[in-house]
């Protein structure tokens, strides 16, 4: 019998225990809180403007385990709602967030404004999320970054000496011109290729009718042609030294623009502040990113300008010996010529 009202009066209790949790969530003070904090939040969403719904991908090295599909967080003044979580726990997590209202990109800090995670969370950094931070303008410096790569890879292997001034070309020419062989001459010039090369078919072209002046001009002619083609990566490298800086600097000012527009309607607060240091931030990393290429696009420039000059110096000084050299040819030939042999008709026309 006594069991039975045991059991009897425990039941009543759990049932009066549950009709007073009841009576809580029912709690008419409570539900209007909870709808008031709503219209807040749906007002300034609706101040902010709609989103674009693009989706962004987070990494937080915090503690996630609260957070939860539905969530919404504020960062850089947009508003984000989470819609996937591929994992959470204790030592971070990763997940998916929509923008639901704003046009601004996340910075680094979300601060919870609806739902059951955490209240702040902090994304880690990666080159990856640094370089999206900058907005459109880094990819035209990421454009300019690959073409310093390809063309500095590039120029390691046209600027070689023995590319433009091989020596056994030089020795081979060097005894084809002591011997007096000019065909020997000009079949080692048209078979080689670079600077040297170009400049001794010069020197061969319509040698027996060219004088020596002739010749010296066809060379710095050619000489200066074969040099403005090959200084055009450089040209390259150097504007684009010129120009990165430039588009960080656009980069930095349209950001900053679209960071004050982005907390010029809120009022002074603490929040306010730290939205905007968060968007100046994020503004100065097209400049870091412009003068991360234009630094070592400059120092590259100078590196093969001088490498350059050198062996121009270097073709040029080859060039002015052989011309002596065949000057040295031009002249034996015009005294054979004008040498008669004793007995018979003077010699007219000694090739050399």
């Amino acid at each position: 019998m006594r069991t039975r009202i045991d059991s009897a009066m425990l039941a009543f209790l759990v049932a009066l225990a549950a009709r007073g949790v009841a009576a809580a969530e029912r709690d008419p003070e409570l539900d209007a809180v909870l709808e008031d904090k709503d219209k807040v939040l749906q007002t300034e969403m609706e101040q902010t403007g709609p989103g674009d719904l693009r989706k962004f991908t987070v990494i937080t090295d915090e503690d996630a385990g609260a957070l939860e599909v539905g969530d919404i967080y504020k960062s850089n003044g947009s508003f984000f709602k989470i819609v996937y979580i591929s994992y959470k726990g204790a030592s971070g997590g990763k997940f998916t967030a929509e923008r639901s209202a704003g046009k601004f990109d996340p910075s680094r800090t979300w601060s919870r404004v609806s739902g059951l995670g955490p209240l702040t969370l902090s994304t880690r950094e990666t080159l990856l999320s640094l370089y999206l931070s900058g907005g459109f303008i880094m990819h035209p410096i990421a454009f300019i970054l690959l073409v310093v790569i390809v063309i500095t890879i590039s120029n390691f292997w046209v600027y070689r000496y023995g590319r433009h001034c091989p020596l056994r070309f030089v020795e081979a020419s060097r005894q084809a011109i002591a011997k007096g062989d000019i065909e020997q001459f000009e079949g080692l010039a048209l078979r080689e290729r670079g600077l040297f090369a170009a400049i001794c078919r010069a020197m061969v072209m319509d040698f027996r009718t060219s004088s020596i002046e002739d010749i010296r001009s066809r060379c710095e002619s050619r000489a200066m042609e074969q040099i403005t083609r090959l200084r055009i990566p450089l040209k390259v490298l150097n504007f684009s030294a010129a120009i990165a800086p430039l588009l960080g600097l656009l980069g930095t000012v349209v950001g900053l623009v679209m960071a004050f527009e982005s907390v010029q309607y809120e009022a002074a607060s603490a929040a306010k502040s730290q939205a905007l240091a968060a968007g100046v931030r994020v503004a100065l990393f097209t400049t870091v990113g412009g003068l991360s290429v234009a630094i070592p696009a400059l120092c590259v420039y100078f590196f093969f300008s001088q490498k350059l000059n050198l062996i121009a110096a270097r073709c040029e000084g080859l060039a002015t010996e052989f011309v002596q050299q065949l000057a040295v040819l031009k002249r034996l030939a015009g005294e054979l010529v004008a040498v008669a042999p004793e007995n018979g008709p003077a010699l007219t026309e000694k090739q050399p």
